[in-house]
């Protein structure tokens, strides 16, 4: 995973000065409904989740954004409906060619998780035939459940924007299975797909569940 941290400072008034407030007040103004926030404040939370500030901080500000950023070691569960992904993972195994992601060098079958609008798998698959769904989506592109378009996912993964590419076609454990045979069997019965990840600014594990 390659992961960016970015450093925000609050943007400049209409007048082209930067908005002075005390520790107090931005504490103050971080506690009230969006609705209620100076609208640079809002610009620059961005829907982040505000959290618990300690009565000690001396930026408010700063431990909001720290908040939001993956930092340590950090946990999630994300559930997708399963006939979508394997929709979205058949769209990839069958397409005559495959979208490289950042360091692949071999175009195979795979999904990308994203992160960007909200958190989805979709198919790296290109054909020729690509439409949009009556939703005006791809139909190869699957939000979890709860992170649809228009949501934030900073709060479980962190405050940047990502890729992380699942191999369909590699073996999973020695008998053979590969993620996309999994969900071929798993369509039988099962009606969800949980992506788990265990992650920090070095590596991501993930755990593939059919239920």
């Amino acid at each position: 995973m390659t992961k960016h941290t970015h450093h925000h400072t609050p943007p400049p008034a209409p007048d082209g000065t930067e908005p002075k407030t005390t520790c107090e007040e931005t504490r103050h103004h971080l506690q009230l409904p969006a609705e209620q926030r100076p609208a640079w404040l809002n610009q620059f939370l961005h829907g982040m989740t505000i959290t618990p500030i300690p009565a000690t901080s001396t930026n408010p500000l700063l431990e909001v954004v720290m908040a939001n950023t993956a930092h340590g070691e950090k946990n999630c569960t994300l559930v997708f409906p399963l006939h979508r992904v394997l929709a979205a993972a058949e769209h990839a195994a069958a397409a005559p060619a495959h979208k490289l992601g950042y360091g692949e060098s071999e175009a195979t079958p795979r999904l990308w998780w994203v992160k960007d609008d909200g958190t989805y798998l979709m198919s790296n698959g290109q054909t020729p035939t690509d439409t949009l769904d009556e939703t005006g989506t791809h139909n190869y592109v699957v939000h979890a459940e709860g992170w649809g378009p228009g949501t934030d996912a900073r709060s479980i993964l962190g405050g940047d924007d990502f890729r992380e590419s699942l191999d369909l076609t590699r073996p999973l454990d020695a008998d053979g299975l590969t993620l996309l045979g999994m969900l071929r069997a798993a369509a039988e019965g099962a009606t969800h797909f949980h992506l788990k990840a265990t992650f920090s600014d070095y590596y991501m594990n993930l755990t593939y569940i059919t239920d």
